[in-house]
């Protein structure tokens, strides 16, 4: 199948925490990054970059390093691909023996960065790291940070790092912020290597759902709930690891109680996952889902609506990452159609309305289903 080019879109979005590998960067010329989910591999699988800053022509470069741990086949993207880092009035004082350049970093994802939900700045920012160093590697003495915004335990103890606390959306750029390192006048080039801790919004959205599943077989095996199911897509550029997120409905009688996913559900970039009540494909009417939630969600023939949240950072809170909503039972509630939306681009939050359609005549999956489950939509509209 081919899967929709998206564009950045106010859909409704799942967000967790990942770490992206950077470099510091020579003056005027950007270097980007490559990623690895924290929720799929271990920190020792990220890809580095080793810099290296020239004191006495006041320049940095850097290159790309080979990930530690033998872990390269987690590494996601690659040079200038998914993050900028850009630096510019480099220079050193003698006389303070400090080595400065300021930097900003340019988010090139469609995914926002900074952020958990594309509207509140994370309370953590968007933090860039020393991995290791500085470290003086041609002539004498040490160096060190000189004015990071604070230290933390992220990949090793107590490491220096610079906050960006702000929202970055594809393609923007951060303020600058200026970095400074102490270095002796009897030091001619240093190295470290850097990493980028952040929020990213995902872009999870909900695709397809089939409300009303026909059962050919009245007295055969499944229930009309057992065959009920809807389908997830991922917009974004980076894998997304959806257990812990919650799921629920809301039928006219209120809504029913959250179900955490409790199992790995891993969604790559421009793929579907298929959530649903059974993974039977006998009883299920032949749909191929990816994860079951049982009983706990019972879409209604007449109004309803279906949301994806996650934890909150206060205990008892959660944070709406994605919602549909239907009312009317002739338009989204049909035997045995499934409703689709026509671009992922587009907002999702009703499902009786024009951004949505029904299944095709031609799409059929196993017993009579009308829809496109793990595929692209049969009303894709480019």
């Amino acid at each position: 199948m081919n899967s929709p080019s998206v564009p950045r879109a106010a859909w409704r979005l799942l967000a967790a925490g990942v770490l992206l590998s950077a470099a510091a960067c020579g003056d005027q010329q950007p270097v980007a990054v490559q990623g690895t989910a924290r929720s799929d591999v271990p920190k020792t699988a990220l890809q580095a970059f080793d810099c290296t800053a020239n004191i006495r022509s006041a320049v940095v470069n850097c290159a790309p390093a080979a990930p530690a741990g033998g872990g390269s086949r987690a590494i996601i993207g690659g040079q200038n691909d998914y993050l900028k880092l850009t630096s510019s009035n480099t220079g050193y004082d003698a006389g303070t023996q400090i080595f400065s350049f300021d930097v900003t970093v340019q988010n090139l994802l469609n995914e926002a960065l900074g952020t958990a939900n594309g509207v509140a700045v994370d309370p953590g920012g968007i933090r860039a790291f020393f991995h290791t160093g500085p470290t003086v590697t041609s002539g004498t003495g040490s160096a060190s940070v000189a004015n990071a915004d604070g230290v933390a335990s992220i990949t090793g103890e107590d490491q220096p790092y610079f906050t960006y606390n702000e929202i970055l959306q594809k393609d923007e750029v951060s303020q600058s912020h200026t970095w400074q390192l102490n270095v002796p006048t009897t030091a001619s080039t240093v190295s470290f290597k850097i990493y980028i801790e952040t929020t990213v919004q995902y872009l999870l959205v909900i695709n397809e759902v089939m409300v009303n599943p026909l059962n050919p077989d009245p007295n055969g095996p499944g229930v009309d709930t057992d065959r009920e199911w809807f389908e997830v897509y991922n917009a974004g550029r980076l894998p997304v690891q959806m257990q812990g997120l919650l799921i629920a409905d809301s039928a006219g009688s209120g809504r029913r109680p959250y179900h955490r996913i409790a199992s790995l559900l891993t969604v790559a970039p421009g793929a579907y996952v298929v959530l649903g009540a059974s993974t039977n494909t006998v009883s299920n009417g032949g749909v191929p889902v990816d994860y079951s939630y049982g009983g706990t969600i019972a879409l209604a023939n007449s109004v309803d609506a279906l949301k994806i949240s996650r934890l909150g950072s206060v205990p008892g809170d959660t944070l709406t990452l994605g919602r549909t909503q239907y009312g009317n039972a002739a338009i989204s509630a049909q035997a045995g159609i499934s409703r689709e939306l026509l671009n992922p681009a587009l907002d999702n939050s009703n499902m009786d309305g024009s951004n949505w359609g029904s299944a095709s005549d031609a799409p059929f999956y196993g017993t009579n289903g009308r829809g496109t489950p793990k595929a692209q939509n049969s009303v894709f509209t480019p």
